[in-house]
C-alpha cells in the first residue's frame, strides 16, 4: 500500500491537474492520510480496484462514514481537529476526502434565463468530475433559495446522477430530456486509471488498462491516465486525441475535443511514446 501510495502521489504531482479534473488536492489529502499509523497503529488498507488502480466506491464510502463518526467526536467535545495531527482519527477529521458522489451548483447570471453551472464529481471505476453550464428558461430543475444558493430539484438529480454515468456526448444526451433547459457546455475530467505493477491484472480489462499494463513490468514501475472531454458550441473543431476511445454520434450544432494524457515512471517514458506514437493519436506522455 504504501509504494503504491507514493507512486499515484509522485504522478499527481506531474500531472498538475487543473480545475477540470476531480480535485486533485482531495485525492492527495486522502494518499498523505494513507501513510499515517491507522486506529490500531497500523496502515490503514482500502481496497483497490484492479481495474482502475484506485481505492473502490465501497472503500471510499467507509472511509467516509468513519469520518463523520470521527467529527462528530470531536465536535462533541469541542476540539477542533488539525490535519498534522498524529492521530489518525483527528486527521482523518481534519481533511477534505475526495467525493463518492457530490453535486453542487453555482449562478453565473441572474436575468430572465439563468446561468448556472453545475458541477458533478463521483469515484465509480475512474473518478470523473462534470462541469456542465446550462441556460435555465423554465422547468425548476435548478432552484435558487432565497441566500441565493443553488441547488438540483430531486427529480433533475436522478436525471443528473444517469446522465454523468459516461461520457460528455452520453450526458449531453440525457440532459437534453430536461424540458427548458439548454445545455451551453459539457466539460468531463477523468482520473484514471492508474495502472502499477505492484497491482496484479485482472482477467479481463478495459482496452487502456490492457494496453498500459503491457508497458508497465515491474512492481517500480506505473503510469496515470487522465481524460478531458470538452463539447460546447464554442469549441474550433471536434477532434479524437485519445487512441482507446471510439466515435460517438455528434451532438447538433455543437463540437467535441477529447484528449488523453499520460503521466509515468522515468522507466516507461521511451516505451509509451513508442506506444501512443504507433496509434497515431497525439498523446502528451511526461515522466516524473
Amino acid at each position: 500500500m504504501n509504494l503504491w501510495r507514493t507512486q499515484l502521489l509522485s504522478l499527481l504531482e506531474v500531472a498538475r491537474l487543473g480545475s477540470q479534473f476531480p480535485d486533485a488536492t482531495k485525492w492527495r489529502q486522502l494518499l498523505e492520510l494513507l501513510g499515517r499509523e491507522g486506529p490500531k497503529g497500523q496502515p490503514y488498507e482500502m481496497e483497490l480496484s484492479l481495474f482502475s488502480g484506485l481505492p473502490t466506491p465501497k472503500a471510499l464510502i467507509k472511509l467516509h462514514k468513519l469520518q463523520l463518526v470521527a467529527r462528530d467526536f470531536f465536535k462533541t467535545h469541542r476540539t477542533q481537529p488539525v490535519k498534522d495531527a498524529r492521530a489518525f482519527s483527528m486527521a482523518l477529521a481534519a481533511l477534505e476526502l475526495p467525493p463518492a458522489s457530490h453535486t453542487q451548483v453555482r449562478l453565473v447570471t441572474k436575468s430572465k434565463v439563468n446561468r448556472f453551472v453545475i458541477i458533478h464529481e463521483r469515484l465509480e471505476l475512474n473518478a470523473v468530475r462534470f462541469s456542465i453550464t446550462v441556460d435555465q428558461h423554465r422547468g425548476g430543475h435548478l432552484v435558487l433559495g432565497k441566500d441565493q444558493h443553488a441547488r438540483v430539484s430531486e427529480e433533475f438529480g436522478r436525471l443528473l446522477d444517469r446522465a454523468c454515468e459516461d461520457s460528455a456526448l452520453a450526458a449531453h444526451r440525457v440532459l437534453e430530456e430536461a424540458d427548458g433547459l439548454e445545455l451551453v457546455e459539457v466539460l468531463r475530467g477523468q482520473l484514471g486509471p492508474f495502472v502499477s505493477g505492484l497491482l496484479a491484472a485482472p482477467e479481463v480489462m478495459p482496452v487502456d488498462v490492457r494496453e498500459l499494463r503491457a508497458v508497465v513490468r515491474g512492481p517500480a514501475s506505473a503510469v496515470l491516465s487522465v481524460q478531458l472531454e470538452r463539447l460546447g458550441t464554442d469549441v474550433a473543431r471536434s477532434s479524437l486525441n485519445d487512441p482507446w476511445l471510439g466515435d460517438e454520434p455528434p451532438v447538433k450544432g455543437k463540437q467535441v475535443a477529447r484528449e488523453r494524457r499520460l503521466f509515468c515512471t522515468p522507466d516507461l517514458e521511451a516505451d509509451l511514446e513508442a506506444l501512443v506514437m504507433k496509434t497515431g493519436k497525439p498523446v502528451l506522455v511526461r515522466s516524473s
